[in-house]
Parts: structure tokens; C-alpha cells; sequence
């Protein structure tokens, strides 16, 4: 649908705005974020930019921040010619009389909040409970409505707050998922997605929200929830069993990795780490294979190819990061995952061609492009998805017992070592070995099996979430 099909709503909104009444301009505010979460589904350009110049008018007729909408129209990429600049769009507005004295005498004094910390979610007897830092009412929340094909979108964005995961997800016999994640810096948004409607109830009490799920079917479904827990869990151990995982331990024999804090090497680590992923995959059911279990030097190219002849589902390569200078070695650490895509950073550049060294050096720069721009889409997108459920249950796992984990994201990267393989691969940097805490974890036999347990969970949410 072209942002012209939304002309009617789109005027509406600009109505709104241009009323001297609060509550007014606040609905027309509304209206114009209805309409740039419908433009960002639909992939509208066109439309999330009327969106948000409609939200930098409402804005500033209600005196609030408008950067992040300005922020997003430079994201957007469009070329300048096929829309004005923002002193001319808005002032070709006449109706708006934001700085009339008449609207100024009227203004209320923005509501100032603190900002809040989300630190832990669970859904519980039919409700979504999220428990924070310190108590928050109303003001901290706006609401959405949204369609999309035959589901219903219910959007909850809770500003000014935030939360330490990059997303995490639920699914459940009422709703199709709940997807929580940062926003943007000031704003944890909720998007609780169900295939028929419903009216969400919020509670506030201490310093939990709790929002209410649709029950009909949720008491149906889960009158005999103790009973049925052990047979779940039985048919989840059977389901594993057809799924194959190759783990490949980076580097080996004479390519010792990366060497970081009192000389540890990383081709150790790593094998040690995967080792442990094995045992735990298998004890759920899983068949794994190790693309080497001994300090054994294996070519990239070699590694997706033994996962190919397995018929493999997953090809998870595990590293650990590293870089030079006494300063930076201090300064750097943290968890990132990474999934095969021409690198749009340097930052991923720089990881890339650390771990590329082994055995493609006498590449030159057209060659490798050259096998990146081959890349199969579809496998990307699957890769991507893997690699975003991994980064989130290994911080889950390891946040639990550690802390200052530090969640580095998840990255796209042209490493050779996931390049040929025909299922979804990533390639995880399970901390830098320069840092001198984060390498003395590492090689915590302990800290390794949250890690592991991590993955593990990484790969089984996975599976739940695209099966």
C-alpha cells in the first residue's frame, strides 16, 4: 500500500495538529505513530516520511523533543529532492500556531519522568509481567493498535526506559509471540502479537506492569498444564532429535588464533567451549558434530563443506575477539554474533580479516567480493534471525551469575569460514582474550558452561520461533 492510500488518515492527523486543544494535538500525534509503524511493516518510505514530519509538527506544537523523528528522517536515505527541509515543511503548515501567544498561554508544562530500567519479564497465569527498577504509572506508556495481514499487533512503548537485552521473545497458546526489545535509546517497546483481538488491561502495582493476555482459550488450554508438562517435554526431546549442529572450534594447530592475556591462546578456548556445546546438545536430543575435537589445523573452506556432507541445520563457528595496544586491550570486550554478509563496518572489517588470516591471504580484494555478492539471501535472513536469538540467551545465561557483561550486538561480517554453507551459520565472539577480566572468565571452566548453556538455549529458541 503507497503512503497515497493513507492520504485520508494522513489529513486527519494534520487536522489534529493544527487544533489549539492539547488533548486534540495529542490524538493527531497518535495518529501520525499509528501511521509510521504501518509505513515501517509495509516497507513504505513514502509514508513513515509524512509519518514522522507529522510527528516533528506535533512535537513542537506540544513542546516536546522531536531528534529521534528528525534522526529518522536521515535514516530513511531519501534523496533531497523529493522532500522539503524541515523549516519548510513545517512552516508551509498556516494552521499550526505552535507559537501563537494564544497556544503558548494555553501549553501545560511537559510532564518530566526519570528514567526507568526493565530488568526482568515472564509471562505468568495469562499475563505479560514486567518488573523494573522503580515503580511507573501511565505516563510512561503509549499505546498502538496495529493490523497486519491477519494478526493483531498490540505496540506498548514505555518511555523514558530501558532494558540491558538486544530482544527476547515468548510464544504461547493465546498469542502467536511478544517480542520486547530496545527501540531506541529512550524507549522499550512490547509488541504482543495475536491472530484475533482482544482488550489488553494493564496493572500497576509496586514496581511490575503487568498486561493481560487473552484468556478464553488460555484456561482451556492449560486446565491440565502439570500433566501435560512431562509429555511436552518428552515430544520437545523427540523433535530435537532430527536436527543436526556442526560446531567448528576457530582456528587450530599451527594457527593458534588469537593470543591475548599471559599468552592464552584462543584456538584452546575455543575447542574447550565447543566441547561443551556438544555435550549439552546431545543430552537434548540433538545430533552434533565437531569440525575438529583435537588441536588440529583445518581450512576455512573446509569446515562449511563438512557441514554440508552432515546435511547439517545449524554451522556454528566459535571464536574469541582480540585487539593490539596496552590501551584498547583495557577498553574492549564484550559478546557479539555474527552472521555472513559483505561488512558494512569497519569494526566488522577489522574482526573479519582477523579471523580470515588463517587461510585466505593470497585472495585479493575482487575475488572475495566477488564469492560475497553470490551470497544466498534466504540464508542470510535465517542466519541473522539464529544469530539474534544466540546473542540474547548467551547474555541471559551468563548476566544470571556475571556481571558487567557486555552485549557488543549482533553484526553482519565477510568471514570465510561461514561462506558455502547452505544452512543458517554465525560465527560467535565469545569475549576478547586481551581483556584481562574477560579472559580470565573464558577459560573459567564454569563460565564456559553458562556459555554453552547459552548457545544450546540460543539454537532450541531458534527452532521455536521458525519452526
Amino acid at each position: 500500500m503507497e503512503a497515497s492510500d493513507y492520504s485520508e488518515q494522513i489529513n486527519r492527523a494534520n487536522r489534529a495538529i493544527a487544533s489549539n486543544a492539547k488533548s486534540v494535538i495529542w490524538k493527531g500525534y497518535h495518529d501520525f505513530q499509528s501511521l509510521y509503524m504501518k509505513g515501517l511493516l509495509e516497507e513504505d518510505k513514502k509514508l513513515q516520511l509524512k509519518a514522522l514530519k507529522g510527528l516533528i509538527r506535533a512535537s513542537k506544537a506540544l513542546n516536546i523533543d522531536a531528534t529521534r523523528y528528525k534522526n529518522a528522517i536521515k535514516a530513511l536515505d531519501i534523496p533531497k529532492d523529493e522532500f522539503e527541509n524541515e523549516k519548510s515543511f513545517i512552516s508551509s503548515q498556516p494552521n499550526v500556531k505552535s507559537t501563537s501567544k494564544h497556544s503558548i498561554k494555553k501549553r501545560e508544562k511537559p510532564f518530566t519522568k526519570r528514567a526507568i530500567s526493565l530488568k526482568k519479564s515472564v509471562v505468568k497465569n495469562g499475563n505479560l509481567i514486567l518488573t523494573f527498577n522503580r515503580s511507573l504509572s501511565n505516563n510512561y506508556i503509549h499505546k498502538i493498535v496495529l493490523k497486519k495481514r491477519t494478526n493483531h499487533l498490540y505496540v506498548f512503548d514505555i518511555s523514558p526506559a530501558k532494558t540491558y537485552f538486544s530482544i527476547k521473545r515468548f510464544k504461547g497458546p493465546t498469542f502467536k509471540e511478544i517480542r520486547i526489545a530496545q527501540f531506541d535509546p529512550k524507549t522499550v517497546r512490547v509488541v504482543i502479537e495475536v491472530t484475533r483481538s482482544y482488550k489488553p488491561k494493564l496493572k500497576f502495582k509496586d514496581y511490575r506492569l503487568s498486561i493481560s493476555l487473552p484468556k478464553s482459550t488460555y484456561r482451556k488450554q492449560y486446565k491440565n498444564s502439570t500433566a501435560k508438562a512431562t509429555k511436552t517435554t518428552k515430544k520437545n526431546s523427540l523433535s530435537l532429535s532430527k536436527y543436526i549442529v556442526v560446531i567448528d572450534p576457530g582456528h587450530g594447530g599451527k594457527d593458534s588464533g588469537a593470543v591475548g592475556y599471559k599468552k592464552l591462546e584462543e584456538k584452546k578456548v575455543v575447542l574447550s567451549v565447543a566441547k561443551k556445546v556438544k555435550n549439552i546438545l546431545k543430552k537434548r536430543g540433538f545430533k552434533v558434530y565437531l569440525t575438529r575435537s583435537r588441536d588440529k589445523f583445518i581450512p576455512l573452506k573446509k569446515r562449511t563443506r563438512f557441514a554440508n556432507l552432515k546435511n547439517a541445520n545449524f554451522f556454528i563457528s566459535i571464536h574469541a575477539n582480540a585487539v593490539a595496544g596496552r590501551k584498547k586491550r583495557y577498553r574492549s570486550k564484550g559478546i557479539e554474533t555474527f552472521f555472513l554478509s559483505p561488512a558494512k563496518s569497519d569494526r566488522a572489517k577489522s574482526v573479519a580479516e582477523l579471523e580470515n588470516s588463517a587461510d585466505v591471504s593470497d585472495l585479493d580484494r575482487y575475488a572475495k567480493d566477488t564469492f560475497l555478492s553470490l551470497l544466498n539471501r534466504e540464508k542470510i535472513i535465517e542466519s541473522n534471525k539464529l544469530a539474534i536469538d544466540l546473542q540474547k540467551q548467551i547474555l541471559s545465561s551468563l548476566r544470571r551469575r556475571y556481571r558487567g557483561v557486555v552485549d557488543n550486538g549482533v553484526r553482519e561480517g565477510p568471514f570465510w569460514v561461514l561462506v558455502g554453507a547452505q544452512m543458517p551459520a554465525v560465527l560467535i565472539e565469545i569475549g576478547y582474550i586481551t581483556h584481562p577480566t574477560e579472559s580470565k572468565r573464558i577459560f573459567n571452566p564454569y563460565y564456559q558452561k553458562l556459555l554453552a548453556e547459552g548457545i544450546a538455549n540460543g539454537i532450541e529458541s531458534y527452532i521455536r520461533h521458525n519452526k
